[in-house]
């Protein structure tokens, strides 16, 4: 049976245009990433990701606060922490001060300067590598401080897809409407072809909070809702819907993410850490 002929006449026109390059349909994984931790709630997370009815061994990227007292900057966050990256999960920045969560555009550029210094050597002395990725705190930006991402090497990425499960606590009781949603928008992206590719897959990026209480204790619910809303919209999956293996994750976070190349003269702060 021509495979081409069992799809969507949508997805069968991708497929087609694909095919002349290597006979394989372009599909859709899942990335999946959270925000705000290490936490309490990190654990039941995790265990979730191992073990959930969809696809076992799900690997995620976490962007973490280093320093806050109550998460990296406790003994157990940084235990939790090490537990992550031995679990083969992602590490990736989103905070490195000590007084909580707060933006990037709102700290003067010594402050950043030295929060992305502080929070990258707290993770590269986990992780042993140096660390590439960014997520700005409420994924707030600007050129400044996207400037500032580049001098420090760091890629920023964002997301497609939220749970919105961070400021407001109480929108799961509307997260398949919400997953639906965002779904239908890339599914005009997807087939008007704008999406980033990375050897026949179309990366999505989707965000979650392992500081939420509820997204801790159903997580495996969510992931059953991505799956069932994209096929609910003809969205051709991946036969593994979400990434399994770390090197792909990354791989994949950084043709998503964005990357300021640009070198400028090393801020006072930088120099005095060093």
């Amino acid at each position: 049976m021509n495979t081409a002929s069992t799809l969507p006449s949508e997805t069968r026109t991708v497929f087609l245009s694909t095919r002349r390059r290597a006979d394989i349909p372009l599909t859709l994984r899942f990335l999946v990433t959270f925000d705000d931790g290490p936490h309490s709630n990190t654990g039941k997370v995790l265990r979730q990701l191992a073990r959930n009815p969809v696809q076992q061994q799900i690997k995620a990227i976490f962007f973490v606060q280093t320093r806050h007292p109550k998460r990296g900057g406790s003994s157990d966050g940084r235990a939790m922490l090490a537990i992550q990256q031995a679990e083969g999960h992602l590490l990736g920045l989103h905070t490195g001060t000590q007084k909580g969560h707060l933006s990037h555009t709102g700290l003067s550029q010594a402050e950043l300067d030295q929060s992305l210094v502080n929070g990258k050597e707290d993770l590269d002395r986990i992780t042993g590598k140096p660390t590439l990725l960014v997520r700005p705190p409420y994924w707030r930006f600007n050129a400044s401080t996207f400037n500032c991402y580049g001098r420090h090497q760091l890629h920023m990425l964002l997301s497609d897809i939220k749970a919105f499960d961070g400021v407001n606590w109480g929108i799961h009781l509307l997260r398949r409407v919400n997953f639906r949603s965002q779904l239908a928008g890339l599914r005009t992206r997807f087939f008007r072809g704008s999406l980033p590719v990375v050897d026949h897959s179309i990366p999505i990026v989707v965000t979650f909070h392992d500081t939420n209480d509820f997204t801790a204790g159903h997580l495996s619910d969510y992931l059953s809702l991505l799956v069932e809303e994209a096929a609910r919209l003809g969205l051709p999956l991946h036969h593994k819907p979400f990434l399994d293996d770390p090197d792909e994750l990354l791989a994949m976070a950084l043709r998503c993410a964005r990357f300021n190349p640009k070198r400028q003269q090393t801020p006072a702060a930088i120099q005095e850490a060093q």
